[in-house]
């Protein structure tokens, strides 16, 4: 196989804690891509931030440096309301054509962008997109018992052991979200939220939805955006979208790698990439227990989804 000469886009949704940064920097460590990570969502002072957390500001920061007043002219962020629009402002679609216009073959990871899909379709008819998720319930036990960094002071180690404790005694009842991840903003708890219309317009229970638990409410974001992206992806994008669930991608990177560069018309290319980030996902928080199955029924799982995807 010979890899194309044209210009290639790649896009990778996935919600937040599925792993879309490690499938990412897997591809944008290939000399071959340009690679951004969250591009609507980065540090905006980037003359000071200059390494963030996850250490994926790269190419990013090369195209800040090459002109950071034009850079700032048009970088326009999403703002977390907005990940429940189907559209992009204009100067969202100014920003994205200026990073797509970066070189030949461009992967973006994103998190917020899965009702965008007929919008990315529309800024590059020639794009690609993958869908990357994972269970459900792993999703949930991870917005609800998030992992900690070990690398802190003491106190703050000992402050997040206290805070670990405490979520998982309030997992299944708990009402609030944990502060930083912009879920409440999001999600909300009430039927006249921006999302609780969304859940209404797409006919699940809005009403009982948000009347319930963080969980309920957390497995019924991730319902409607796995189907949204699912049943819209293979229409607006055709043979240019694929899913991929990420306990998949963790159990064999190298053989799930090189379908995705046989997909893109590239050859494989084990050397360029590294693939030091991938771990096995964590379990879901006691995933026997008979509460998940009733949290996903009144989310909007059918009884086969409990199943295959809870």
């Amino acid at each position: 196989m010979i890899d194309k000469p044209e210009e290639a886009c790649l896009w990778i949704l996935g919600l937040m804690h599925s792993g879309t940064t490690v499938v990412w920097r897997a591809l944008a460590r290939d000399p071959r891509f340009i690679g951004f990570d969250e591009p609507l969502t980065v540090p905006q002072d980037l003359s000071q931030g200059r390494v963030n957390s996850r250490n994926t500001l790269g190419d990013y920061l090369r195209l800040f440096d090459a002109a950071p007043a034009d850079f700032w002219a048009r970088f326009a962020p999403i703002h977390p309301l907005q990940e429940l629009d189907a559209e992009f402002t204009d100067q969202q679609i100014d920003f994205l054509r200026y990073l797509l216009g970066q070189g030949p073959r461009i992967v973006i990871n994103e998190t917020h962008l899965h009702l965008h899909v007929q919008a990315l379709a529309s800024l590059h008819p020639g794009g690609r997109l993958i869908h990357l998720h994972r269970r459900a319930s792993a999703f949930a036990s991870s917005h609800l018992r998030p992992s900690y960094s070990r690398e802190a002071s003491l106190p703050r180690r000992i402050v997040r052991r206290i805070r670990h404790e405490n979520n998982k005694q309030r997992f299944w009842s708990r009402r609030d979200f944990e502060p930083g991840l912009l879920r409440h903003e999001v999600i909300g708890n009430h039927t006249h939220s921006k999302f609780g219309v969304l859940l209404a317009n797409e006919g699940y229970d809005a009403e009982r939805i948000m009347q319930s638990s963080t969980l309920v409410r957390l497995l019924a974001y991730w319902h409607l955006h796995y189907h949204y992206l699912e049943n819209n992806g293979p229409r607006i994008f055709g043979e240019q979208f694929t899913s991929l669930r990420y306990e998949d991608f963790a159990s064999n990177p190298i053989g799930t790698m090189r379908k995705i560069h046989v997909w893109l018309g590239l050859n494989p290319s084990d050397d360029a990439v590294q693939y030091q980030d991938v771990h096995s996902p964590r379990p879901a928080f006691r995933e026997n227990d008979r509460r998940w199955r009733k949290a996903a029924k009144i989310a909007g799982f059918s009884e086969a989804e409990l199943e295959t995807l809870l």
